[in-house]
């Protein structure tokens, strides 16, 4: 474990000394912020709407939750399939490139930690642009007072978002192992994910066993229970075989260039 956190360690230096990691976590918050807006002002109007026809039980049913928050979780759902592919591009490509894969297989450190320190820097970065979206509920929580925020919704809308983004990593990484081009790799990784939620869509207009099965394959679609509030069994998951997958797929790759 020891020699994981060194990795990450490192990992984490790289991602803050380049620009890779600012300008993600810029672009993140800016988009995120805009579309923040956008539903702020939506729920006003709504309340607007409601309150001139002076229909108090519609309005009683209007919550932040529901028009602002679960909305929105939806939304950075399908920023990270943009932002994940260039946050793991250069993890593992980038040290086949240099050849310090083989300086890191002349060491004790197994193919295991090299994929676990890896992964455990990206997780790192992906809290830190989760962290920096939390100024969204506080915001809400501060100019509508005591009743504003649901925060057991809000902090299990973020849990959706952190495996949903850890998976997104895991696949990322995997991708990464396979070649030594990062162009190629965040290209790869791209294309992998925009199917992953596109693949949604073509649940829409499916029937029968066919709708169940792509519905499963869509990654955001699983986020909605978690902006419930709720935990589903079959959300988790998923969102955990695909990390086990990605890491168990990464290690493989690792492990076969190992010995090539």
């Amino acid at each position: 474990m020891r020699n994981s956190l060194a990795i990450a360690k490192k990992e984490l230096n790289i991602y803050f000394a380049t620009p890779i990691a600012y300008v993600m976590f810029t672009l993140f918050v800016v988009i995120g912020s805009y579309y923040f807006i956008q539903l702020v002002s939506q729920y006003e109007a709504i309340s607007k709407q409601y309150m001139m026809l002076q229909n108090q039980e519609l309005l009683g049913r209007l919550n932040f939750q529901d028009v602002i928050f679960r909305n929105l979780f939806g939304f950075l759902g399908i920023i990270l399939v943009f932002i994940v592919p260039f946050l793991t591009m250069r993890l593992i490509a980038e040290e086949k490139r240099s050849k310090t894969m083989e300086l890191l297989f002349s060491t004790p450190i197994t193919p295991g930690e090299i994929v676990a320190g890896k992964y455990l820097s990206a997780l790192a970065i992906l809290a830190c642009a989760l962290g920096l979206t939390l100024l969204y509920p506080l915001l809400v929580q501060w100019f509508a007072g005591q009743t504003g925020v649901e925060w057991r919704s809000v902090f299990l809308g973020y849990l959706g978002l952190f495996l949903c983004g850890g998976a997104f990593m895991a696949l990322g990484l995997f991708v990464s192992a396979l070649t030594d081009s990062q162009v190629v790799a965040a290209l790869i990784t791209f294309v992998l994910l925009l199917m992953m939620w596109i693949i949604g869509w073509a649940a829409q207009t499916a029937e029968g066993t066919a709708k169940e099965v792509l519905g499963y394959l869509a990654s955001v679609s699983h986020l909605d229970s978690f902006s419930k509030g709720i935990i589903d069994l079959k959300d988790l998951l998923y969102f955990v075989s695909v990390i086990a997958l990605g890491l168990f797929a990464t290690h493989r790759a690792v492990e076969a260039h190992r010995w090539s």
